[in-house]
């Protein structure tokens, strides 16, 4: 039998392995035979995020493949175009976003653990870089946008993942609470 996929989830800004997407999706995959699951505790460090993932798909990279919700959709679209590995993202933030994101800078409490960590300028200029003006393999990517989202703009979002493949559902919010229902899209799409 063919040794199972590696779905990394990676979650949004401040959040943590308990998002509950991360907790749906690991629900979902208990009895899958076809995928593991991991969901790691990111830093908030850009720079220090990166380098953790990164470890992770070179353990494993041909069986890879990244899910990542609104900072963690920048960050699988970031390293999915960099290793070729196929990447889904749920309301995204992507390169054109991120001027706008200077508010992140300065100290914030984690939403589920109550950890207190610093986002400094560096930070920022860190951040910056991961923004893509364009990806390798636009088909690579499968992108799902809710566009009742009020943190990132829909647009932007919808501009930048043109050539991939794209979900745009009216309504909705920025944490995509009818996840569940998109698994199996999701799954069959990384299959």
């Amino acid at each position: 039998m063919e040794e199972p996929k590696k779905i990394i989830y990676l979650h949004g800004f401040n959040s943590s392995s308990f998002s509950k997407k991360s907790q749906v999706l690991d629900s979902y995959l208990k009895e899958n035979k076809y995928f593991s699951f991991e969901s790691p505790d990111l830093s908030i460090s850009p720079k220090e995020a990166i380098a953790e993932i990164e470890k992770k798909i070179i353990k494993k990279s041909s069986g890879t493949v990244l899910i990542g919700s609104s900072l963690g959709g920048l960050y699988a679209t970031f390293l999915a175009n960099k290793y070729q590995l196929k990447s889904v993202t749920i309301n995204p933030v992507v390169k054109n976003h991120i001027e706008g994101m200077e508010g992140l800078i300065g100290k914030h409490k984690n939403f589920h653990t109550d950890e207190e960590c610093e986002f400094f300028e560096e930070d920022f200029r860190d951040l910056k870089k991961l923004g893509l003006s364009k990806l390798k393999d636009p088909l690579n990517h499968l992108c799902l946008v809710k566009m009742g989202d009020k943190v990132l703009d829909h647009q932007i979002t919808r501009r930048y993942f043109s050539n991939s493949y794209l979900v745009c559902e009216k309504n909705g919010n920025h944490s995509y609470d009818d996840f569940l229902e998109k698994i199996p899209l999701i799954l069959d799409y990384l299959f």
